[in-house]
């Protein structure tokens, strides 16, 4: 936001002598004369220029591409990014490079615009461990980061680790969650968890993790 200063418009103050004449003796002319001769006017005061506010610093607009790198410290991961949407069910998509890559959907939220970036993994794909095998045990004060690619990178740190039944999960409420403050900018990581459902190949429950960006 700009202000502008305006200097005060000061007024021109002219000093005025008043001379009365008393018609008097020859000396009486004689001071009026000299009166006459030393009146002086007082001078306007001078204004000082007033220096003008300095230009507020504009915010660099973020980066407006994709997401890069995936990092978790504490479990080691580093992972490349996919792409995720929905499919035609308006079903989540899920990593087709499954023992490697974290999914950002990016549909949703982009990293350093103050939203909610949603990203998933798998846990295990065909016994091999996957990416977010180890987000269940996240604790408060864990870091994430995200590496956009132009090289920007975002810190977050865990604040929320639920787990949910895979048939009643928000999933409106953890995409758009009404609890977020304004300006506070999110991830959220989700992946299967729990136990195996009857056909010994999906998982019951979703862990969810949220993190909020520190800088």
């Amino acid at each position: 936001m700009k202000f502008t200063r305006f200097a005060p418009i000061a007024a021109l103050l002219v000093g005025v002598l008043a001379l009365t004449a008393v018609a008097c003796g020859g000396d009486d002319k004689d001071k009026v004369a000299n009166a006459a001769e030393t009146a002086t006017t007082t001078q306007a005061p001078t204004n000082t220029p007033t220096e003008a506010p300095p230009t507020p610093t504009a915010t660099p607009t973020p980066f407006d591409g994709n997401v890069a790198r995936f990092k978790i410290p504490r479990f080691g991961v580093d992972a490349p990014i996919e792409l995720l949407g929905v499919d035609e069910t308006n079903t989540m998509e899920t990593p087709q490079d499954e023992n490697t890559a974290v999914g950002w959907y990016h549909i949703y939220d982009r990293p350093g615009w103050h939203g909610n970036s949603i990203f998933s993994a798998h846990v295990y794909y065909h016994n091999v461990p996957a990416p977010f095998v180890s987000l269940a045990d996240s604790q408060v004060g864990d870091t994430v980061i995200i590496t956009m690619e132009d090289g920007t990178e975002y810190t977050y740190e865990v604040f929320s680790n639920e787990r949910y039944h895979r048939d009643t999960i928000p999933m409106g409420d953890i995409i758009w969650p009404q609890d977020r403050p304004e300006g506070e900018e999110w991830v959220t990581l989700i992946t299967c968890g729990g136990e195996l459902d009857s056909t010994g190949w999906e998982y019951i429950s979703r862990d969810v993790v949220v993190a909020k960006r520190v800088s």
